[in-house]
């Protein structure tokens, strides 16, 4: 065991902090669910499609309105389905944020591989898997709910890795992974097919089939099946609204208009945005930034959109661009060796460390960080026994209405509405009244709760403090 540890030191370090990460987010997400941090939007609503095809009605959940619709439109995150065999194991949102927290964790591997493989160095190696670790970008979208899109952070990771060693079979495997996480990832799974071009006549085909498959499914799925499901245009179209009204317009005017595609990037909110996603690495990303190419998708995406929530580092839209900025800072500090020999390897590693760990200190979502993300630990709900015992006893075949703090507690029906949405439609109506984010606003749903209070056709059946519950005459609950 002990000569086993001293070759394999490095990998046992790595191990524990991978086990460190796994063990604290698991407990941080499952406390947001169990206090009511987690909402509908969005893991009742991801819980609620892969319950739905496990029980047999494949990728359905319901919208805002409680209208049973297919998960397509919305996005293409067929991996909900592949994950659906978890619940014949355990059946709980709980499933997906430990399986989220794990899969982000693991990346901690591929980086680690990859940076041995570039920098033929284990210390410096074990130093990135750390950072990746220690990096808000991933803690906030492992955080945030749950979503299919942030297990590509580490499977594009990892097709990377197998893309520098080669083995194309466990690289076709995984971009097709990646590929059914969310459909704009089609378009970067056609990146990996370019550096196959360069190769022998073989491997040019593949590399060819990568570039051709991954663009059509993606043209597939933004231009027909989405809209076909949504019957009407991909929703999304509508935060780029600036450069056309279709697909087709969007791109050729991003193509042909340079200066305006120029100001809309390099403005202040779009240089804030880039300066805090490559901070954390101290920049280092810059020096040998041809791998970058491939986060160029998701880049325009949040740079372009006008929905600024997809330029803040709080939620999941940075999850397919760390694995870039990861890697080019790996190439990153190869470059500067080639550049400095002299310069230790230490200084080098103390340089990430110093930026990481402030970026930490200042804008992450740990303990003992300036704003840290631990209400689950230190505000808990203290009705919530109270609340989970009555969401059980409602009837399956009773229509529900509830506000978005309740929704993931609800999601295990073929059909839930959200407040303010399916209020008039719904057989029982829930508030949770304490979440400051509620829709359109929480002074909204306390007018709500007046108002159906003094509705006849309703009548309230339970109140404890912010809890309160409603259901239509005429139904026993």
């Amino acid at each position: 065991m002990e000569n086993l540890f001293k070759r394999y030191q490095h990998e046992f370090i790595l191990g524990i902090f991978i086990c460190i990460y796994i063990a604290y987010f698991t407990i941080a997400s499952f406390l947001r669910y169990d206090n009511f941090y987690a909402g509908r939007y969005d893991l009742g609503n991801m819980d609620q499609t892969v319950w739905n095809t496990i029980n047999g009605r494949i990728f359905q959940t319901s919208n805002e309105n409680g209208v049973i619709i297919s998960r397509l439109s919305a996005h293409a995150d067929f991996l909900l389905i592949l994950i659906s065999p978890f619940y014949l194991l355990w059946s709980s949102p709980k499933t997906l944020l430990l399986l989220q927290t794990a899969v982000l964790g693991l990346g901690a591997i591929f980086i680690f591989l990859i940076a041995k493989e570039i920098l033929k160095n284990k210390n410096l190696a074990l130093i990135f898997g750390f950072l990746f670790l220690m990096n808000p970008l991933m803690q906030f979208s492992n955080l945030y709910d749950f979503h299919a899109v942030t297990f590509a952070t580490t499977l594009l990771l990892s097709s990377f890795y197998f893309l520098i060693k080669k083995k194309y079979f466990l690289l076709t495997i995984l971009l097709a992974l990646s590929g059914i996480a969310k459909e704009e990832i089609w378009i970067i799974t056609s990146f990996f097919g370019f550096p196959l071009l360069l190769q022998k006549t073989k491997i040019k085909l593949l590399g060819l089939g990568i570039i051709v498959f991954s663009l059509a499914i993606f043209v597939y799925l933004v231009n027909y099946a989405i809209p076909q499901n949504l019957r009407g245009q991909h929703f999304a179209l509508a935060y780029f609204s600036d450069f056309g009204d279709t697909s087709t317009q969007v791109v050729l005017n991003i193509l042909l208009s340079p200066q305006k595609l120029f100001l809309t990037i390099f403005n202040v909110n779009g240089l804030s945005y880039l300066f805090k996603l490559f901070l954390p690495l101290g920049f280092i990303s810059f020096l040998n930034p041809f791998t970058l190419i491939f986060s160029v998708p998701s880049l325009l995406i949040n740079l372009l959109s006008n929905n600024s929530q997809l330029r803040e580092i709080y939620y999941q839209y940075t999850s397919t661009i760390t694995p870039f900025i990861f890697i080019s800072g790996i190439h990153g500090v190869k470059q500067f060796l080639k550049w400095f020999p002299k310069i230790s390897k230490f200084y080098v590693a103390a340089y990430l460390l110093f930026f990481m760990l402030s970026y930490a200190y200042f804008l992450g979502p740990l303990p003992g960080t300036k704003n840290p993300s631990v209400d689950m630990f230190t505000k808990p709900y203290s009705n919530k026994k109270i609340i989970e015992d009555f969401l059980t006893r409602i009837p399956e075949n009773y229509t529900v209405a509830a506000t978005n703090n309740l929704g993931a507690h609800l999601s295990h029906r073929k059909s839930v509405a959200t407040i303010p949405a399916g209020i008039d439609q719904a057989q029982v109506i829930l508030f949770l009244l304490n979440d400051v984010s509620a829709q359109p606003s929480l002074l909204s749903q306390k007018e709500m709760v007046y108002s159906l209070k003094h509705n006849r056709n309703y009548v309230e059946v339970f109140e404890k403090d912010d809890f309160v519950v409603f259901k239509k005459q005429g139904f026993l609950l």
